[in-house]
């Protein structure tokens, strides 16, 4: 795209989520004057009459949040423009029905979420679940875009959101809504809320309950995704684990299939797998966008004992049922799977179906007859919150103080099936023969096994018995809960005056305990389940946390020239875990006016995150496959690689091959820590009322992240670089080749950075023709990757190659952690007259760069070069490894897309609202993207079609 196309697409680039900036003041009428409320603003625990702090903060109203067209809290938040790819409804291979929030793309454990100021239980990975608040209760959702632990602790690295609620209004309201894509008249959305509130002198109430369900969209049903990439042929792109069964015979040789239409009860009935024809869909099952029904009752009150004293109370429980669906379970054996008798697992010479007449050791089949792999969940998730919170009074000085405490449980079971029971499969595969009625049994004449049924894996789809799968087949139910506590005391008030202005001062204590587990299925965890999932052991543990914080808001001076105000904010949190111990961080901010239409605002931050429960005690799992080993002469090792490889006692000819990777958490993790500096400008011209532009840069740099080292980087952490601790994380065969390599969660050398600009723009007018908005937010990502912005195929402290920037560059199958958008825009143009109102808006990914493997890959191996047109630079060739050798790295340009978005209301006079819109109102398809993996596009788009929806709301 040429620089002024790029320009004419930022320009254009039009909204669809209206973002209300954040109030200057908030008006309180009482029976003698009005007077100007202070409130407590996201980022600072200090009450003020002024929302404009040294953070930017992102206000999105509950009018705003309704004009989306979207029913859940995680889809709406997801679509702001500092948000990157993350779990929602569009991921099904890989996803659980949870909805999360990942800005700056750092990572959803990088984001605290607080609901009404506190935090919202997180699930183990350290992330919390959106799904689990209802928008009937949402007021209004603050995002701060900053770092901000020395405020609120742990995992406030990329930023903050608050999601405010509903609270003290009197009257009820009632809804409903119905959404489809109609374009193709599936993914039917429904929605339902009612709530009621009522309030008297000194005390308010109010309840309600909502209910919600999303129907699935499937692959199958969309040309972009019905085929395994889209635009390349099925048969070198699809699994090569089909409903036929692939098999290796004890004499070797190659896989085998049996031919189509043959009874498979002869080796002739069999020939060589082909991988150029033999290829199978595995999408036809698959959802597209998933299914999830969610229901919640809600209730809070409020009781004023006198003017310096009240009790308030919450209560919230949310229920979700949601489910992923893949294409039929795939049961695997060869002499590396093992039963529970320590045995290899094959089909025996001797097994009734068997028509070689010799064992096969080695095979894989897809049970078609057993239908789609299904992964069901069921998560609740209660809280009670309860509060006082006052005033006192020292010297001639009011302070306000509360005390909030908070208990959350997410508690989820999952239903997973189906597998295959390892322990019976190796008997339905081991010798069986025919009795005197010419029935198939188990074992041998005089010995027959009780109850076992012999497995037919030569014949063709179909000939797997409902009694052969009753036999093998098993379902398993894990479950998972995760626990937070927390106790918070809080005071705040002036202590004393500047010339400037009084000195705030806020002072805290917080007490929290975090426990959970994840525990599979007992079938799972013993590692005798074959074919649906990985096989993994028990999460289990707690930690606990007491924590101190000071704020201290100096006005330095105020009414000066080029100095209209300028205030200085400091702020420092000490944490000491039960875990690990204690950690300060502080911070510094700065807030300036020159001139009354300027303010200049920055901040230094450090911030950290505490590994989670996961990160902590995360149960053991094993994945085996092919590991690069240094020490192989293949690899060409150095001299130096040599000798250590000798001095551990590995034969000069060893060879690679098939190698046991351990993941699993770590005990001995230690935080992860952050600096963040930002610095930004509001622009609000009293030449022009209602017009308000924000410009925000930011740098976020983070050290010792918490994550899995690669089997490969801890064998040179051994052997090139002589780590002695790598070194003890390795066993060896008797021949000295790869057997296990142990990778489990460690604080990694180096870090990760991305550095970046927002910018916004709020105009608000009223004419006669009615009152008119502009609302336009963008995030622009100049820089992600590495600590200190290395070059790429730069040498890190951990010995591997630096990335470089990747920031538009997903240069990966599966992207190094996420697709990075180098701009998302979102502008809204708002009308309202009268009873009626309307908007226009769109929503901007640019442009960006995908490896492109994929498609030259196949290209060759088919024979069919001019698929090589599918990528936009399919013979490029750059230094990839530092060697200063040119290798081929094809390219592929996935296009910008706009969706446009369209909304109008009607106010009835019987105090309704009529509402009607649609979603991608243009039916703009998502660009192809080779590097996802999965349906051929990025997550983050809309699945194709346009989304129409209605919704009436009713005041009584």
């Amino acid at each position: 795209m040429t620089a002024e196309r790029h320009r004419t697409a930022l320009v254009v680039s039009l909204l669809a989520l209206a973002c209300a900036p954040a109030a200057a003041q908030q008006l309180k009428v009482d029976d003698d004057a009005i007077k100007l409320e202070q409130v407590e603003v996201t980022g600072s625990h200090l009450r003020r009459v002024d929302m404009e702090t040294q953070h930017p903060v992102l206000v999105i109203e509950r009018e705003a949040l309704l004009r989306t067209g979207l029913t859940d809290v995680g889809d709406i938040l997801q679509t702001i423009t500092s948000n990157g790819q993350t779990l929602n409804r569009n991921i099904n291979n890989g996803g659980n029905g949870e909805a999360r929030l990942n800005l700056r793309s750092l990572g959803d454990n990088r984001t605290l979420v607080l609901l009404d100021g506190q935090r919202f239980v997180s699930g183990l990975e350290g992330a919390v679940d959106l799904t689990a608040i209802p928008l009937a209760l949402v007021e209004r959702v603050e995002v701060l875009r900053d770092g901000a632990s020395a405020i609120y602790g742990s995992d406030a690295i990329a930023g903050v959101v608050n999601i405010v609620t509903r609270r003290a209004y009197t009257g009820g309201e009632a809804s409903a809504y119905f959404g489809e894509n109609y374009s193709y008249s599936d993914g039917q959305r429904r929605a339902f809320d009612l709530t009621y509130g009522a309030k008297g002198e000194g005390w308010s109430a109010a309840a309600g309950a909502t209910y919600s369900k999303d129907e699935p969209i499937f692959a199958r049903d969309r040309a972009i995704s019905r085929l395994p990439y889209y635009g390349l042929p099925l048969e070198a792109t699809g699994s090569l684990t089909s409903p036929y069964s692939r098999l290796i015979l004890a004499s070797g040789g190659g896989y085998r299939r049996l031919i189509d239409g043959r009874p498979g009860t002869s080796p002739e009935d069999f020939r060589p797998l082909n991988p150029a024809t033999d290829g199978y869909n595995y999408t036809v099952q698959n959802y597209l966008q998933t299914p999830q029904e969610r229901r919640a009752l809600f209730a809070q009150g409020r009781y004023e004992f006198s003017p310096k004293l009240a009790f308030s109370a919450n209560l919230l429980r949310n229920e979700r049922l949601s489910s992923q669906q893949l294409a039929e379970p795939v049961v695997s054996f060869s002499p590396f799977l093992l039963d529970p008798a320590g045995n290899s697992i094959g089909i025996a010479a001797d097994n009734v179906y068997n028509p070689f007449g010799e064992a096969v050791v080695t095979g894989s089949r897809r049970f078609s007859e057993a239908g789609p792999r299904r992964f069901e969940q069921k998560t609740t998730t209660t809280r009670l919150g309860l509060g006082l919170d006052g005033l006192f009074a020292l010297g001639a000085r009011d302070f306000t103080w509360s005390l909030n405490y908070s208990a959350t449980r997410a508690d989820s079971r999952e239903f997973v099936s189906p597998y295959a029971d390892n322990s019976r499969l190796a008997l339905a595969l081991g010798p069986s023969f025919r009795d005197a009625s010419g029935v198939a049994r188990c074992g041998s004449p005089g010995a027959v096994i009780a109850g076992c049924v012999p497995l037919n894996l030569f014949g063709p789809p179909g000939s797997i018995t409902p009694e052969m799968l009753d036999y093998v087949g098993i379902s398993a139910h894990n479950r998972k809960r995760s626990d937070s506590r927390d106790l918070q005391v809080h005071a705040a008030g002036d202590v004393f005056d500047l010339p400037a202005g009084p000195v705030g001062l806020a002072v805290g204590y917080e007490r929290r305990d975090e426990e959970g587990y994840n525990r599979p299925d007992a079938v799972i965890a013993s590692g005798n389940a074959n074919g649906t999932g990985v096989t993994y052991d028990a999460t289990e543990g707690s930690y606990a946390v007491d924590e101190v914080f000071a704020e201290l808001n100096l006005p330095l001076l105020e009414g000066q020239p080029f100095a209209r105000q300028l205030d200085v904010s400091l702020a420092s949190r000490y944490s000491d875990y039960s875990e690990f111990g204690g950690t300060t961080n502080s911070q510094f901010g700065l807030r300036w006016k020159p001139v009354d239409d300027l303010l200049v605002r920055g901040n230094i931050a450090e911030g950290f995150r505490a590994p989670s429960l996961f990160d902590l005690y995360s149960g053991n799992y094993d994945s085996i496959g092919p590991v690069t080993d240094p020490c192989a002469a293949a690899n060409s090792p150095s001299a130096q690689t040599l000798a250590r490889c000798q001095a551990a006692g590995v034969p000069v000819d060893v060879i690679e091959g098939e190698t046991y990777v351990t993941y699993g958490g770590n005990r001995e993790l230690k935080p992860e820590r952050a600096l963040s500096r930002s610095l930004g400008l509001v622009y609000s011209p009293q030449w022009l009322e209602g017009l308000e532009v924000n410009l925000d840069w930011y740098r976020i740099q983070i050290r010792d992240a918490i994550g899995d080292r690669t089997p490969e980087a801890v064998l040179g952490d051994c052997y090139d670089r002589g780590d002695a601790a790598a070194c003890r994380r390795i066993v060896r065969a008797p021949d000295g080749s790869l057997y296990s390599v142990v990778a489990t969660a460690q604080n990694l050398p180096g870090g990760l950075e991305t550095e970046g600009v927002d910018f916004g723009l709020t105009y608000r007018r009223t004419t006669s023709a009615g009152n008119l908005a502009v609302v336009w937010d963008n995030a622009y990502v100049d820089y992600y990757g590495e600590l200190h912005q290395p070059a790429r195929n730069t040498l890190l402290p951990d010995g591997t190659l630096a990335q470089g920037n990747i920031v538009a560059d997903n240069r990966t199958p599966g992207g190094f952690y996420t697709v990075v958008w180098r701009l998302r825009s979102n502008l809204s143009l708002q009308w309202q007259r009268d009873d009626w109102s309307a908007s226009v808006g769109a929503r901007y990914f640019s442009p960006g760069d995908e490896d492109c493997s994929i498609v030259t890959d196949v290209a060759e191996y088919v024979g069919q070069p001019n698929l090589n047109s599918l990528c936009s630079r399919p013979y490029r060739e750059i230094d990839v490894d530092g060697s200063g050798t040119a290798s081929p790295a094809p390219q592929n340009r996935v296009a910008s897309v706009t969706y446009f978005d369209l909304e109008a209301s009607w106010q009835a006079p019987w105090n309704a609202k009529f509402t009607l819109g649609v979603r991608n109102a243009f039916d703009r398809d998502p660009p192809v993207a080779y590097s996802t993996q999965f349906n051929s596009f990025f997550a983050d788009f809309d699945v194709p079609g346009r989304y129409w929806y209605a919704s009436y709301r009713q005041r009584f």
